[in-house]
């Protein structure tokens, strides 16, 4: 095997980036300018003004020493070296580590309702859309990605790029000023990078949950409540009420539900729904954060890269 040429993929570019190696880049100012003092008092020198440069202080002689050591300690990040590590041995062996949980389901479960969604709440807005979806995976020698949608089927041509992101529900929906996830952010630059793309958007999409996940979530109670049989069960009421708030919890677009899942047995009537107004507008369940290119932040992906190789390397010989 040989990692000198690994590609690592854009969901992983998170894990690699983190932490610091060495000095932030303000203590290697603060290192440059102690440096600089030191040796200018050395020779004589005089500052801007005229003075002469004094000498460090024995506190600052000390911070010198100490930035002096950290910048030779080039110890790899734990999380960084917690995911080396991983690829390392799914490319050694040929595995992979699969992960899942509810959240990732209903994301893999509803991106294409999360892109028609997002696709209506654009043209709605005005903004003529008819998304591309992309299904090859790119390269460029150092990462490799298959973003999802791009403004261009040429992926020579693509402008600028889009990837959405299903919510689990409204208590986990993003708010407007909430930042871009700095997963989101890595793996945007990374598209962009491979694509040419100068700009790229996270939509993240509150959109309905599957029939069977909504079922699962009542199940739960059903379960947790005993198993109740029938209106005559102590439990009963209980469990109603709790299907209820799993169904408010759950579903955003009651037609949009009902449309896919017309057998589905709702507690919840049509007429109560929307008089008690409980669906969620489109345009308050999308938001939108765009990524800009950023070529410096590609210089310090490369460098990463570049460690991520070597110490995959070494592994290999151990």
């Amino acid at each position: 095997m040989d990692f000198s040429n690994y590609e690592f993929r854009c969901s992983q570019l998170s894990k690699i980036t983190g932490g610091t190696i060495g000095l932030t880049e303000k203590q290697l100012e603060e290192m440059a300018y102690l440096q600089k003092r030191k040796m200018g008092a050395a020779l004589g020198e005089k500052d801007e003004t005229g003075k002469a440069i004094k000498p460090l202080t024995t506190t600052m002689d000390e911070k010198l020493m100490e930035l002096i050591e950290g910048h030779k300690d080039k110890t790899i990040p734990k999380t960084m070296q917690s995911e080396l590590r991983k690829i390392f041995r799914m490319e050694k062996y040929n595995r992979n580590f699969p992960f899942t949980n509810q959240y990732i389901q209903k994301g893999i479960q509803q991106e294409e309702e999360a892109i028609t969604v997002y696709q209506d709440f654009r043209n709605k807005e005005g903004i003529k859309t008819l998304f591309s979806k992309n299904t090859v995976r790119l390269r460029n020698g150092w990462v490799s990605g298959e973003p999802d949608l791009l403004d261009n089927k040429d992926i020579k041509k693509c402008e600028e790029g889009f990837d959405t992101k299903c919510s689990w529900s409204l208590e986990t929906f993003a708010f407007e000023e909430d930042d871009l996830d700095p997963a989101y952010e890595t793996q945007n630059q990374g598209y962009m990078w491979l694509t040419g793309a100068k700009k790229w958007t996270t939509a993240y999409i509150l959109v309905n949950a599957t029939e069977h996940q909504v079922f699962n979530e009542k199940q739960k109670w059903f379960y947790a409540l005993q198993c109740p049989g029938d209106a005559n069960d102590k439990y009963w009421d209980d469990y109603v009420e709790k299907c209820r708030e799993v169904e408010k919890m759950m579903i955003y677009d009651y037609d949009r539900f009902i449309y896919s899942n017309p057998n589905h047995n709702m507690e919840i009537s049509k007429d109560e729904w929307f008089g008690e107004g409980y669906d969620i507008p489109l345009e308050e369940r999308i938001v939108e954060k765009t990524s800009i290119f950023n070529p410096d932040l590609i210089e310090f992906y490369k460098e990463r890269i570049v460690i991520g190789r070597e110490y995959m390397g070494k592994l290999l010989k151990t």
